[in-house]
């Protein structure tokens, strides 16, 4: 088995490579079970222990993003500029945006209370367009 050690000390042997590679390939916000699902699907089963082990050493060593709705762990892509997340509770859609008066507030909030900020998450929850009639 070929390793590759990368700058944050992680092995990225053969299985993590193919998690990462899969969720570099999308836009989507991955679970571990959905994400074992996908891959099982695209040909490239990898146990859910691993799947788990694997999210966890991606994301320490900032390969992904680690996000988390509502108590639930989600996993994306870590190149994509900082933005907020949307999440309709009824359907579990996500919507991604960025809303410069609220990036401007909340550095003003810190400020005015001496407040190094170095990031946030922002979620807000309800129900998305297709949603709300029902």
């Amino acid at each position: 088995m070929i390793m590759i050690i990368i700058r944050n000390m992680i092995k990225l042997t053969s299985h993590r490579k193919t998690i990462l590679e899969f969720i570099n390939a999308s836009n989507a916000h991955w679970d571990a079970e959905e994400l074992a699902r996908a891959l099982a699907d695209a040909g490239s089963a990898v146990g859910i222990a691993t799947v788990y082990r694997a999210l966890a050493a991606l994301s320490e060593a900032g390969l992904i993003n680690r996000i988390e709705f509502g108590g639930r762990k989600r996993y994306e892509r870590a190149d994509k500029r900082h933005h907020d997340h949307l999440l309709c509770t009824h359907c579990g859609s996500i919507e991604e945006f960025v809303e410069p008066q609220i990036e401007s507030l909340q550095q003003k909030v810190a400020s005015s209370r001496s407040f190094a900020m170095s990031g946030h998450q922002l979620m807000i929850f309800g129900r998305c367009k297709q949603c709300a009639d029902v």
